[in-house]
This record gives C-alpha cells, sequence and structure tokens, in this order.
C-alpha cells in the first residue's frame, strides 16, 4: 500500500510527537523540523513507496539530528509498564469469560490504537487501551471463524509484532492461545528501534520469551513496518515454515499486503485508524480488523 496525501500530515505530526518528548531547545526542534518536512516534500519517489518506508527516511534524520537511537524509549516503557501493571486483572478477565480467545484477540487488535502515528496525545490511547477490559470491540463474524477454524488446525504460529504497549496484550493473546491449542509460539519484533514498536529487549522484560520463541525481522534500518526482501533468512525460514501467521498493525499491513512471497495462511490483526485505511477496508475509522490474505 503506497503513501497517500492523507499520510503526510500524519507523518508529521509523528515526528514532532517523537521531538516533544525528547524536551530539545525550541530552536532545535524547529530546526529538525524543517528538516522533515523538507525530506518529505522533495522526496523523489514519495508515491513510490510505503508510509513505513517514508517514516523509515524521517526517523533517520531524527536519530541523526539528536544522536538518539531510540527516541520513543520513554513512550514505550510507560506503555509497557502501564499495561504489566494490570496484566494479572486482564488475565483473570480473559480466562473468566464465555471465550477467552475471542476476548484476548479483541483486546490485542484494540492494543493497535497505542500509536505515535496518530494525532493527539499517544498517552490518550493508552488509556483508552486500560479500559479495554470492559469494552466491547467488535469483529467481523466470517473473519473471526477463519481465524479460529486456521487457531484450531494449526501446531506452529509466527506473530508479526508491531507496538509496545501492544504487546503487552498480544504476550496475552499467545498465552491464551497456548493453554488452548499448546501450539508452538514465535514472536517476530523489530530488529532496530522504530517509532514505538517493541524491540527484542522490550519483549524480553515483559517475559514473553518465557511463552514464545522471540526473534527479529533482522530489517537493518528504523522501519516501522515489514519488507520481506529485507528480513533476516532466520526470519524468513520461521516464516514459511509456521501453519500460520499473525501480523500486528498498520506499518506492517501496508508493507506486507500484496507481498507476494506471504504465506497463504496470514492473518492481518489492526484498527482501522485513518481515512486511508477506511477507504481500503470499507468500513468505518475505529473498526477492529482481521484481514484474511
Amino acid at each position: 500500500m503506497k503513501v497517500e496525501e492523507e499520510c503526510i500530515p500524519c507523518i508529521l505530526q509523528m515526528s514532532l510527537n517523537g521531538l516533544r518528548s525528547l524536551n530539545l531547545e525550541p530552536d532545535k526542534q524547529r530546526t529538525i523540523y524543517h528538516e522533515f518536512v523538507k525530506s518529505i516534500m522533495t522526496q523523489n519517489n514519495i508515491w513510490d513507496i510505503t508510509s513505513a518506508e517514508l517514516v523509515e527516511k524521517v526517523l533517520i534524520i531524527l536519530m541523526d539530528k539528536t544522536a538518539i537511537a531510540d527516541p520513543f524509549i520513554t513512550i514505550k516503557e510507560k506503555a509497557n509498564s502501564q499495561l504489566l501493571s494490570i496484566y494479572d486483572k486482564l488475565k483473570h478477565h480473559v480466562s473468566n469469560c464465555d471465550d477467552p480467545i475471542l476476548m484476548a484477540t479483541q483486546l490485542s487488535i484494540f492494543g493497535n490504537t497505542i500509536d505515535v502515528m496518530l494525532s493527539g496525545n499517544p498517552e490518550n490511547n493508552l488509556k483508552k487501551v486500560l479500559m479495554a477490559s470492559t469494552k466491547d470491540i467488535p469483529l467481523h463474524t466470517e473473519s473471526y471463524q477463519q481465524l479460529s477454524s486456521q487457531l484450531k488446525n494449526s501446531k506452529s504460529l509466527l506473530v508479526i509484532a508491531d507496538n509496545a504497549g501492544e504487546a503487552v496484550l498480544d504476550k496475552l493473546l499467545i498465552e491464551t492461545l497456548y493453554e488452548t491449542y499448546h501450539m508452538e509460539m514465535y514472536y517476530a519484533v523489530r530488529e532496530n528501534p522504530a517509532l514505538n514498536d517493541v524491540t527484542y529487549d522490550e519483549a524480553v522484560d515483559m517475559g514473553l520469551p518465557d511463552i514464545a520463541q522471540v526473534i527479529t525481522n533482522g530489517i537493518d534500518g528504523p522501519l516501522p513496518g515489514t519488507v520481506l526482501s529485507r528480513c533476516s533468512e532466520k526470519f524468513l525460514h520461521v516464516l514459511n515454515s509456521v501453519d500460520m501467521v499473525i501480523v500486528k498493525g498498520g506499518g506492517n499491513f501496508e508493507s506486507l499486503i500484496g507481498e507476494p512471497n506471504l504465506p497463504l495462511n496470514t492473518f492481518f490483526l489492526l484498527m482501522c485508524k485513518c481515512e486511508v485505511h477506511s477507504r481500503f477496508f470499507n468500513t468505518p475509522v475505529g473498526q477492529a480488523i482481521i484481514w484474511v490474505n
């Protein structure tokens, strides 16, 4: 899915959120922000790449100008910490509902709203997620039934991760699936920091290696998406050997949808968060999405 006009203000908002989180001097902040605007609007191939690839170009500038390797680390740590602090409560809620897998799936998808690409304060999105254990998050019945059927017939699963915070709810989903199906689980995270996406160290800190084999995608660069031609052989081996794949988030969706080498049993789980996605999915903004490859 290539960049569209509506993507540009979202990317600029993300870059501003990142700058403000670093508490830079106002003059330096404006100088770097000007670099972002100039970089985006002078890209010769701006309409021929994905949004994730354009974000990567902006992040490279941000990291270079500030000498900070992980500009969104504070945002990531706060999201993970707050959700881990109520993990036992969420686990109890999921375990005692009528359909634990459905509830865990809904929460995992709703966690996708913890996104610095959204306009406004990212903490507002986190607050919504912290209240999501009592929220009705509707899913398209047929898509969920396809996901459920494939889960029942699979012995191995790869989850391709997206945002921090959301990853805590991925852990809840993986744990719930393992308790039901005893599947072999893999969890793929970013090789390098990219936006507020989860990396290996953060996955370890939240205990994911206790329930899944945590791997990285092997991509060299701050890409908030997944481009198979840039992934490591280890990642590709797992991708092509498991019985099914769950892909989280918009950046992964935009960079993988239409990929001819993606396994057939791939399910995209994300929130419809913008007008570009709304047109693609033909669904309102705010709808939880399960898209079957």
